[in-house]
């Protein structure tokens, strides 16, 4: 087990306890306000005699009247977990149960080739990281039934993975469903609960009347991250606007972009590239071959950062998205601040068509999955 920094051991040291099955909690504080950091540590003292080595802790927490629920998940090193909840705003005052739920294994996706015809044992794949964090190139064997298994990964937040032919085809023909076994409904091997005051009722602490009843029940509640539903007033909103505000968020809302519409408008799959279709079309944005021979965009002789569904990529990894693929470009001019890794010389934001947007002739086989939780989570 690792030694904790001095510090650290200080600040636990009065709220220490010890949990059922094994599973021992500690929090740095009983209550909080907004604008406090909450420090916690789990530990399994006995994870390699239950075959826990590789294991997920999962953190529910809820409010008492169990109106919402927020979700984190983390990877267990060397049987413990040490992490931290910035407290938002938004976060009502009251008392809240944090549910620590341990989950066998690492993250990892399987799936199923759809109408495999067994002619294909390999597929390769891409594992793209956001905010460039890692890209990932492999292969995974496909058996007798379109099955397969990726290697177990550990990453942070979520990654854009898309699946294609061993071979280099024009059309992406692959059929995909996947699963996350970590999102999937689960009973937990090792489980503790214990209660947190937000606000200013400093007297709450301690107080059993009001958790006493609390039960835990692992079903869904509403999740506070659904988009919320659309409503159009004064015009019906075309397809292409529609998409725009399921699927854009952040700063890739900015309404000073240039938009070319992959839904209705079939001139994008003429093309066999996006950046031969943008040529042309979008003032001040020139393509070139670079000394590798791959093609890159351009604005004022600085190169411009490509994304695809939000996920920055590098130049030449746009190509793994055919433009028959494609629901939506948007362009903007420098200087186009997208990320922390921008270099404000423009960007191309590329998305994939999704959900209701994909036509049921259409193959799935690019998919957006969600990993761990930052070790210094915002609570909010």
């Amino acid at each position: 087990m690792r030694c904790l920094p001095l510090f650290f051991v200080f600040l636990f040291a009065g709220f220490t306890a010890q949990a059922a099955d094994s599973l021992q909690v500690t929090f740095s504080k009983r209550a909080v306000r907004y604008g406090d950091t909450l420090d916690f540590r789990c530990s399994l003292p006995y994870f390699s005699e239950s075959k826990l080595t590789s294991a997920t802790l999962n953190v529910w927490v809820e409010d008492l009247d169990k109106k919402r629920r927020w979700k984190f998940r983390y990877p267990i090193i060397d049987g413990e977990v040490l992490g931290s909840f910035a407290i938002g705003n938004t976060i009502p005052d009251g008392r809240y149960a944090f549910n620590f739920l341990v989950q066998r294994g690492f993250f990892k996706v399987s799936g199923e080739v759809k109408d495999h015809d067994k002619k294909e044992p390999v597929i390769n794949y891409i594992m793209i990281l956001r905010n460039k964090k890692g890209t990932y190139f492999d292969k995974t064997t496909v058996n007798e039934d379109g099955v397969f298994k990726l290697k177990s990964t550990v990453f942070e937040d979520s990654a854009f993975v898309l699946f294609t032919p061993a071979k280099k085809v024009k059309n992406n023909y692959l059929s995909i469903k996947i699963e996350t076994p970590l999102d999937s409904v689960f009973t937990p091997v090792l489980s503790a609960t214990r209660y947190i005051t937000v606000g200013d009722d400093i007297a709450a602490v301690g107080k059993k009347n009001d958790t006493g009843s609390y039960v835990f029940q692992p079903a869904d509640l509403t999740d506070p991250s659904t988009l919320p539903g659309v409503t159009v007033v004064g015009h019906f909103k075309k397809r292409i606007e529609q998409y725009d505000e399921m699927y854009s968020s952040g700063l890739f809302k900015r309404n000073d972009a240039i938009v070319f519409d992959g839904l209705d408008n079939d001139d994008m799959s003429r093309y066999t590239n996006i950046l031969t279709f943008l040529q042309g079309k979008v003032p001040g944005l020139s393509i070139e071959t670079d000394a590798n021979g791959v093609e890159v965009a351009k604005w004022r002789k600085e190169i411009v950062d490509i994304y695809i569904d939000e996920f920055r990529v590098d130049a030449a990894e746009y190509n793994f998205v055919p433009p028959t693929e494609i629901a939506m470009i948007k362009v903007f001019r420098p200087p186009a601040q997208l990320s922390g890794l921008s270099g404000g010389a423009g960007a191309i934001a590329i998305y994939t068509k999704k959900g209701d947007f994909v036509s049921n002739r259409q193959n799935r086989h690019n998919f957006i999955v969600r990993g761990y939780s930052a070790f210094d989570s915002a609570w909010k």
